[in-house]
């Protein structure tokens, strides 16, 4: 990390240094299993801890080099997006597979169809590993990982939280507009739970949520304990949405190839419309579950407050370390 003049700076960047050595870590801990292939979850986990460094460097972007951050920003955006399309994949394989398992004392059109579809989904996911693979190379081979290990280890970060945190400025005070701006982004989501075929709206909503959480994570050692039964509900909020959103993913797909096989008077196969037509009600039935689920969790965190009480904890907060001269995490 660049070192700039200040002692608030300093403190800023020795405490975003902490914060991302242990992101670092989670991320360069899983790149063999995904070049493996073999275990989905160190594709899951990598994954999470890309969108982590995704959301926590921007917040510290004075800390690095302009060169060093704009690198490391790029390569670790393209590997967010492609373990993104082999977990979305290794998702919908995992769904098919324990469908099909349901229904196995059933051998008819829509089970071989099924069949059918899993053994398409499973080719596509075979053949994004070489590009996965790539990647985590190309990631080691321009140094990504050790270049930002280089600038996080050019501050003395301690094994926990930085024990004196600066009270003004940063972190408190940033933390706070953060926290308020994330928080905004998603209550102008708030209409569209109340119409369940505002499915644009509904992804933009997760997306909102996901940035809320992952902002909050970022700062949640400042605030004691008191974030996280927050961090918990917007969890929970998160993985309705992601549901939902897989549901949509679906029935947009399925809707489409099966228009279009509807258009083509040859080469039409039964068994594998029987499967998609299969696939689609059971989707849009279990996107109509979520979507209950959606708007039972949001009304029920409307009326506890929980927004409200996010804005108070980090303005209280905020207000606090600009009237003393220190703060001391537990």
């Amino acid at each position: 990390m660049a070192k700039r003049r200040g002692d608030q700076n300093g403190r800023f960047c020795r405490y975003g240094a902490w914060y991302l050595s242990r992101v670092h870590r989670e991320f360069c801990a899983e790149i063999e299993g995904v070049k493996e292939g073999r275990d989905t979850e160190a594709v899951h986990r990598m994954r999470v801890a890309s969108r982590r460094l995704r959301a926590g460097l921007p917040l510290f972007s004075r800390c690095f080099s302009k060169k060093v951050y704009q690198k490391v920003s790029r390569g670790v955006r393209r590997i967010t997006s492609d373990l993104g399309d082999a977990r979305d994949l290794d998702v919908q394989i995992g769904y098919l597979e324990g469908l099909i398992e349901g229904l196995r004392v059933d051998d008819g059109p829509e089970v071989r169809g099924c069949m059918a579809i899993l053994s398409r989904k499973r080719e596509l996911r075979d053949a994004l590993q070489p590009k996965v693979i790539a990647d985590c190379v190309r990631l080691e081979e321009k140094e990504i990982p050790a270049l930002l290990e280089e600038e996080i280890g050019a501050w003395d970060i301690p094994d926990g939280p930085p024990h004196r945190l600066p009270s003004r400025g940063f972190p408190m005070k940033r933390s706070g507009r953060a926290i308020q701006k994330k928080i905004e982004k998603l209550l102008s989501y708030a209409q569209s739970v109340r119409d369940p075929d505002a499915a644009e709206a509904h992804h933009a909503m997760r997306i909102a949520a996901k940035r809320l959480r992952y902002v909050i994570e970022v700062y949640a050692p400042l605030y004691r304990n008191e974030l996280k039964p927050i961090l918990k509900r917007l969890k929970a909020l998160q993985e309705i949405l992601g549901n939902l959103h897989d549901c949509d993913v679906w029935i947009m797909e399925l809707q489409d190839t099966l228009q279009r096989r509807e258009d083509q008077s040859t080469d039409r196969d039964p068994e594998l419309e029987a499967g998609m037509a299969f696939i689609l009600k059971d989707r849009r039935k279990a996107r109509a579950a979520h979507y209950l689920a959606l708007k039972e969790e949001w009304e029920a965190l409307t009326a506890s407050g929980l927004f409200s009480d996010l804005i108070g904890i980090v303005s209280s907060s905020t207000k606090q370390a600009c009237r003393s001269s220190s703060f001391t995490p537990r």
